[in-house]
């Protein structure tokens, strides 16, 4: 059937607990899915773009995931907001065997055949934010992210994060998003990665606009503790590390990083991390667009590509191990944290007393030889097998 004008099926849902039913979509969870639709929730539920867990599936390619929310009598035909239905996005994406089950069920490709294309640079503005839907009565300064100046303002009645990109972005010229950089980000979905909604050039400056956490950052939390107890430090890192690992795996290619920072890892509503400023290396890959981007690794004293995955895995061992050890080593030029480059950097477990499998994960994670570095879907796996002989089994929305 046709989309009709009909009341928002998201009406009275939390935007968290939207997220965490899309983001069960995405990464082909039927289980948690299955859990969500039986206590009620609206299989027609929509993000900020206006995008379906039908979507999000039909574009991963889990077909099992379609079929259960068709079941659920999900509408086959709704739009997002560049009037894409499922069916067009498991075209765009290739799935053929999705294509069939949502046109035996009625779905339609309303952009027809026409190709998909990408808007250009002087289009983007339209495909994002309008400034002046930005209302910056109420607003205040937030500490959500490294580079730049966020401030807490509404749009469309909800709290959102309006980030003035800070000038050494910029560096050695001005960047701006593309709109295809655009497009990847704001469909990026997992409970552990802050939503990215759209960038705006406004008066020359590069605004980014994210969602709003409203329970700080990991630098506040341990600004305020000595340490953390293990139990915390293990639900935090799982955090991290499913939330980088959804990057990693990114298809075709992997998003990396490159700045994990305690400012940029943000506490929600439940308690859990979710990442932020995983969108600055999208500026540097421009600086250079036409040749590779290089960067020394101080960790390593080699130079290595920016997308190279194991500089990611060195700054959480970093992060990990001042979750569990604290503020003993104190630089009050790097807000109080031991430098996440430095070279001379040797793990020892003075305070938090962990166990060892924990303590040799730190020790693999930060090791000066980064082919010794495990992949995120090692560590995920070994801090779930720690969490669960600790009696505190991973939080299943995560």
């Amino acid at each position: 059937m046709d989309q009709k004008h009909v009341d928002d099926p998201s009406d009275g849902y939390d935007m968290q607990l939207i997220g965490n039913f899309l983001s069960f979509a995405s990464r082909g969870d039927r289980v948690g899915l299955n859990q969500m639709l039986r206590k009620g929730v609206s299989p027609d539920v929509q993000d900020y773009d206006k995008r379906t867990a039908l979507h999000l599936a039909a574009s991963e390619g889990h077909a099992p995931i379609v079929e259960l929310l068709l079941y659920y009598n999900a509408n086959v035909n709704l739009q997002d907001r560049w009037q894409r239905t499922p069916l067009t996005d498991a075209r765009l994406y290739g799935h053929r065997d999705i294509c069939r089950i949502l046109e035996v069920n009625g779905g339609k490709d309303l952009i027809s055949d026409e190709p998909m294309t990408v808007r250009h640079e002087q289009d983007s503005n339209e495909v994002n934010f309008d400034i002046s839907e930005l209302s910056t009565e109420q607003s205040s300064t937030v500490e959500q992210g490294v580079f730049g100046q966020a401030i807490k303002v509404k749009w469309r009645g909800t709290w959102v994060v309006k980030t003035v990109i800070k000038s050494e972005i910029y560096h050695p010229v001005k960047m701006v998003l593309s709109a295809k950089d655009n497009t990847l980000l704001r469909e990026l979905r997992h409970p552990n990665i802050l939503q990215f909604l759209g960038s705006i050039v406004h008066r020359d400056e590069m605004v980014l606009i994210t969602e709003h956490l409203p329970g700080g950052n990991l630098g506040d939390i341990l600004s305020r503790r000595i340490a953390l107890d293990l139990s915390t430090a293990l639900r935090y890192a799982l955090d991290i590390s499913r939330g980088v690992n959804y990057l990693h795996k990114h298809k075709p290619m992997p998003i990396v990083h490159n700045h994990l920072d305690f400012r940029n890892l943000l506490q929600d509503e439940g308690g859990h991390l979710k990442i932020g400023d995983y969108w600055v290396q999208m500026f540097y890959e421009q600086i250079h667009p036409n040749r590779d981007c290089l960067r020394v690794d101080h960790s390593s004293n080699n130079v290595r590509r920016l997308n190279d995955t194991k500089k990611d895995v060195y700054s959480f061992g970093m992060i990990f191990y001042q979750m569990l050890e604290g503020r003993q080593l104190v630089n009050s030029r790097n807000f109080g944290f031991v430098p996440f480059n430095s070279a001379d950097f040797n793990p020892k477990f003075q305070i938090s007393r962990c166990p060892k499998r924990i303590q040799q994960l730190i020790e693999q994670c930060t090791s000066k030889n980064s082919k010794e570095r495990p992949s995120f879907s090692s560590v995920i796996e070994i801090l779930e097998e720690v969490s669960s002989t600790l009696g505190k089994a991973a939080c299943p929305v995560c």
